[in-house]
């Protein structure tokens, strides 16, 4: 008898020995959150990806892979960089690179610490990596794929909501959570006998999350201010507070096409045309990119109407705008609308009605904000 309970204490302890030694094993090979070292190579890293500095993005995330082996922040960062040197990532070679970095990425996180299920580390990697695959799925209509993500998101939020107090990173996808529950149900009302099946949301608690998370996070900081700055554009209608948060980011970021693109909406929106700086719509029309070419060219055309008064020559950047815009299929429509609208406005002041209306009625095609359909129409009344 003494025999056996010695035996079974034996086997007990080698479990418990066993437990602690692989946990510790895990969070000295593979910890970043507690690891300063780690961390400051997280921030030079992700600041220049932001400045699309590439060589020296890669250069951090090769001291990150040195220091931290297999850990998912590298793939991690590496996807990032591919997303943000190419926003917006269109279905082809760029997608399949930026893919496969994801899908490194989440079985690095699901492979960290699988003794714990509330790994902080490997809950915000996978759930981090599982969005962004998610909306990059959803923006080029791949929605079986985008709902399968978001289905194996959902216990990954849950889980964030534990550990949002002790972690400041979880701030930013809980307040997404928070307020897209009860935001998206509003604004879609066919998706809300769905939504009570979820865990319910607080729409005013969610933003002061996002808020939070724009001035304590490390990782998530900059895209909690991006996605806040959309938010306050697209859903709350109060495009002055994006405008403020967009201002601190573009003198951050100067050369980021992305965060120079929706300062510009931004400026556009609260009716700021002098804020539409002739070097930002310079930067844009000057890359190789299409898809800034468009928005260059579409806001060097209301710079020229709102501010130099010189109406005849909006009207030919608007119709560039729009003509390259339709090389882009279901992407940028925000910024078609606002060049058909323009187009429209421009048309009518010309005299030609009928050439007005068949462009208010292409901006209301593309219009994706309450403030550019209530203009269309208003033109097609007129």
């Amino acid at each position: 008898m003494l025999v056996n309970l010695s035996s079974m204490h034996l086997i007990k302890v080698f479990f418990i020995a066993l437990f602690f030694h692989v946990t510790f094993q895990a969070n000295s090979q593979y910890g970043l959150f507690d690891h300063p070292e780690a961390m400051k190579l997280v921030s030079q890293g992700t600041e220049k990806i932001y400045k699309l500095d590439v060589d020296s993005a890669l250069y951090y995330i090769r001291k990150l892979h040195k220091l931290i082996p297999n850990h998912p922040v590298i793939p991690s960062m590496e996807a990032f960089l591919i997303q943000w040197e190419n926003i917006p990532i269109i279905e082809g070679p760029t997608f399949v690179r930026f893919e496969a970095k994801l899908r490194e990425a989440i079985a690095a996180a699901e492979n960290l610490n699988p003794l714990d299920p509330y790994d902080e580390e490997s809950v915000f990697f996978e759930l981090a990596t599982r969005g962004l695959l998610a909306e990059h799925y959803a923006e080029n209509k791949k929605y079986f794929e985008a709902i399968n993500e978001a289905n194996k998101m959902y216990g990954l939020i849950k889980k964030g909501f534990d550990l949002v107090d002790d972690n400041p990173e979880f701030l930013f996808t809980t307040g997404l959570y928070n307020y897209f529950r009860i935001m998206y149900p509003e604004r879609h009302p066919i998706y809300a006998p769905v939504a009570i099946f979820f865990k319910k949301g607080d729409k005013e608690l969610g933003l002061e999350q996002m808020v939070m998370s724009t001035e304590i996070a490390i990782i998530s900081q900059i895209e909690a201010s991006v996605y806040l700055s959309y938010i306050y554009l697209r859903y709350e209608q109060t495009p002055e507070k994006a405008l403020i948060l967009l201002q601190g980011l573009v003198k951050k970021y100067p050369n980021n096409y992305y965060l120079l693109s929706k300062f510009l909406e931004a400026a556009y929106a609260t009716r700021q045309y002098d804020q539409i700086m002739p070097w930002m719509v310079d930067t844009l029309i000057n890359t190789d990119r299409t898809y800034y070419k468009m928005i260059g060219y579409i806001f060097r055309a209301t710079y020229l109407e709102f501010v130099e008064k010189e109406t005849k020559e909006a009207y030919i950047y608007y119709g560039m705008g729009v003509g390259i815009g339709n090389e882009i299929l279901n992407h940028g429509e925000y910024f078609k609308s606002v060049g058909y609208l323009g187009l429209g406005r421009l048309s009518q002041q010309f005299g030609n009605v009928n050439t007005a209306k068949s462009y208010y009625n292409l901006c209301l095609k593309y219009a994706e904000t309450e403030d550019i359909e209530k203009a269309a129409h208003l033109g097609l009344n007129l």
